[in-house]
C-alpha cells in the first residue's frame, strides 16, 4: 500500500518547502553543509542590519547620509582624496540627491568641504571631528568585538572566510539570470527582505488584458 502524505509531509511540498524556507533546505545536523554556511552568512546580513538600524537611529541621521559618512572616514584613513562625485559614485544616487546629502551633513557639522589642492574647480570632502567622534562612539565596541571574533580563527581559517567572501562577492556581483515565467506567464517570485516569496505584479492595463481572453479590438475602418 502506498503511504499517504500526512501533515508534516504534505503531497507536493518539496524539502526546502517543509524547512522553513531561505531557498535552502535544512542539511539535517552535523556535519555541516555548505547550506549551513549561507544560512549563517544570512543570519549575519540580518545583524549588521539590525546594527545599523539602531546607529542610525542613535545618531538621528538618514541610512544614506551614515554610509556616506563612513564612506568619507575610510577614505580618509587610506589618505584618499575623495570629491562630490567620488561619494555619488559609491552611493549609487543622482548628482542632485547627493548635493542635499552634503547640505543636511554640513548643516549638521558632520561634513566639511575644502579646495582641491590641485584642481581649484573641485571640493575634498572631509568628515569633522564630530562625525568621527560619533561613529566611533556608536560602532567602536561593535567593531572591537567582530575584530576579537576574527582574531579567534586561526591563519588557515582567516584565509578560508577571506577566501569564501570574496567569492561570494563575486557571485552576488554577476548580472541576474533570465527568470523563467511561470505558467500564468508571471515573473518568478522573489524574496523580499523579509525572506517571503512574492510574485512581481503586472501592471494593471497587463492585468487586465492577461484576465480576458477577449482578442484587443482592431481599429475601426472610416
Amino acid at each position: 500500500m502506498v503511504p499517504m502524505p500526512t501533515d508534516a509531509q504534505p503531497a507536493g511540498q518539496s524539502e526546502a518547502e517543509r524547512s522553513g524556507g531561505f531557498w535552502y533546505p535544512a542539511s539535517g545536523g552535523a556535519p555541516l553543509s555548505a547550506v549551513d554556511v549561507l544560512r549563517a552568512v544570512r543570519r549575519f546580513r540580518a545583524a549588521d542590519l539590525a546594527m545599523r538600524n539602531r546607529v542610525r537611529s542613535g545618531m538621528d541621521m538618514h541610512d544614506t547620509d551614515l554610509v556616506a559618512v563612513r564612506h568619507l572616514i575610510a577614505a580618509e584613513e587610506r589618505g584618499e582624496p575623495i570629491g562630490p562625485k567620488d561619494l555619488t559614485r559609491h552611493l549609487g544616487i543622482s548628482t542632485a540627491a547627493t548635493a542635499k546629502l552634503l547640505t543636511r551633513l554640513e548643516a549638521a557639522g558632520r561634513l566639511r568641504r575644502e579646495p582641491h589642492p590641485s584642481d581649484r574647480r573641485a571640493q575634498v570632502l572631509h568628515a569633522t571631528g564630530a562625525a568621527h567622534e560619533e561613529v566611533r562612539r556608536a560602532l567602536g565596541s561593535a567593531h572591537q568585538r567582530m575584530l576579537a571574533a576574527a582574531e579567534k580563527l586561526s591563519p588557515s581559517e582567516q584565509h578560508a572566510v577571506v577566501r569564501f567572501l570574496d567569492e561570494l562577492s563575486g557571485a552576488m556581483d554577476e548580472p541576474p539570470e533570465q527568470t523563467e515565467p511561470t505558467r500564468d506567464g508571471e515573473a518568478g517570485a522573489v524574496e523580499t527582505a523579509e525572506g517571503e516569496h512574492r510574485t512581481p505584479e503586472r501592471p494593471q492595463g497587463e492585468r487586465a488584458a492577461a484576465g480576458t481572453s477577449v482578442p484587443p479590438e482592431s481599429p475601426r475602418q472610416p
